[in-house]
C-alpha cells in the first residue's frame, strides 16, 4: 500500500445513479446499512488507478448485453461516506461540509438534516475533497471532507425566470 494522502480532491464529476443515500435511511439500501453514503464518479482513469493502488475499493461498470466489449468504456467510481457523528452519536468535531449550489452559482450550506434532498435531484456537477482513512480491513474507507454539488437546471424551462435577480 503506498502513503495515504490526508485529501483526495475529484473535480468536475457527478454521483452515479445508483446507491445515492446521504439520508442514511435503511430502507433505500439493499443492505439495511444507515450509513450516509454515495458512489462518486472517477473521471480520470489515472486517478482510480491511483487509488486502488493506495487501497482504495475502486469499481467500474460493465457493458450491458447490448454493448460492444471492444468499444465500451467503463466509468469508475468509490464509495464514500458522509459522516456527521462517531459511533457514539456524538457530533463530529469536523463536521463535512455540502453545499448544493443554485441556479446563480451560489453555494448554499446543507446540514445534517436538509443533506438528504441530494437524493432526489438531478445533478450536473460534483467537486468534493475527501479524506481517506485506513479501516479495519486493511483498505482505504473514504470520507466526504467538503462536497459541491451543481443541480441540474438545463431541463428546466422555468428554471431561469425564478432565479434571483440581483
Amino acid at each position: 500500500m503506498n502513503d495515504i494522502p490526508k485529501m483526495i480532491s475529484v473535480d468536475d464529476t457527478n454521483l452515479m445513479p445508483f446507491g445515492r443515500n446521504l439520508a442514511g435511511d435503511v430502507s433505500k439500501d439493499d443492505y439495511g446499512d444507515d450509513r450516509r453514503k454515495c458512489f462518486i464518479r472517477i473521471p480520470d482513469p489515472r486517478q482510480a488507478n491511483q487509488l486502488l493502488d493506495m487501497g482504495c475499493r475502486v469499481k467500474q461498470t460493465k457493458p450491458h448485453a447490448d454493448e460492444d466489449p471492444d468499444d465500451y468504456v467503463p466509468v469508475y467510481y468509490v464509495q464514500a461516506v458522509l459522516k456527521y457523528r462517531d459511533k457514539q452519536g456524538h457530533e463530529m468535531k469536523y463536521p463535512p461540509k455540502v453545499y448544493l449550489v443554485n441556479l446563480d452559482g451560489v453555494p448554499v450550506p446543507l446540514d445534517e438534516e436538509n443533506v438528504k434532498l441530494l437524493d432526489n435531484i438531478r445533478i450536473k456537477n460534483v467537486n468534493v475533497i475527501l479524506n481517506p482513512w485506513e479501516n479495519n480491513n486493511g483498505g482505504i474507507s473514504l470520507f466526504i471532507r467538503t462536497m459541491y454539488v451543481e443541480q441540474d437546471f438545463d431541463d428546466d424551462p422555468y428554471a431561469a425566470r425564478y432565479g434571483r435577480r440581483e
